[in-house]
């Protein structure tokens, strides 16, 4: 969840699946459960997805655990939190300029939902002759900054396909939204 906490959803009881914390909450801080909301039927083998507004959407799975009983579950369910905690959604990076040379530097601009100047951002990108993605943590603070760019830097065509926004430095384990941009480095 976006405060920190982890959403604990269905359960196995006497080999069926319970109908029981849909709402539960785990703090790894304190190693506290919250008392749990229940959901309208028991669920396992479910999908639970964190919406942009800080709601989680639990949809399909199993209702038991046994092949003769189990019965493919085509609903949903909402679950809502105490208070809601809007994701942090980058929409564009926007460059000063497009080409650049190493040993120089560039300055990007970060847009999108929710975002302040205390804002981590992490980047999935290609370097140039690749087709594999790198990421680099924390390669920007705030919504616009400068970027050095290395003496030693590989020239060519750097591509940004992803950004993930967080506000701890040390979390990383957002999504990453799809962004296409791209700085050409010079030597």
């Amino acid at each position: 969840m976006p405060d920190g906490t982890a959403l604990i959803t269905g359960g196995l009881v006497d080999n069926f699946f319970d109908a029981t914390a849909l709402g539960e909450l785990y703090n790894p801080s304190t190693g506290a459960f919250s008392t749990p909301t229940y959901m309208n039927g028991g669920r396992g083998f479910h999908q639970a997805t964190l919406l942009l507004d800080g709601r989680v959407l639990v949809t399909g799975g199993v209702n038991s655990s046994t092949d003769s009983n189990s019965r493919n579950l085509a609903s949903a369910e909402l679950y809502n939190p105490a208070v809601l905690i809007p994701a942090l959604v980058v929409r564009d990076l926007e460059f000063d300029r497009t080409n650049v040379v190493a040993g120089s530097s560039y300055s990007v601009n970060v847009s999108g939902s929710n975002l302040t100047l205390q804002t981590f951002f992490d980047v999935r990108f290609t370097a140039p002759g690749s087709n594999t993605s790198n990421v680099a943590l924390n390669w920007q603070a705030g919504l616009a900054t400068s970027q050095a760019v290395p003496l030693d830097t590989a020239p060519g065509n750097w591509t940004i396909n992803g950004v993930r926004a967080h506000q701890d430095e040390a979390d990383h384990t957002g999504n990453f939204f799809p962004v296409s941009a791209s700085i050409t480095v010079s030597p």
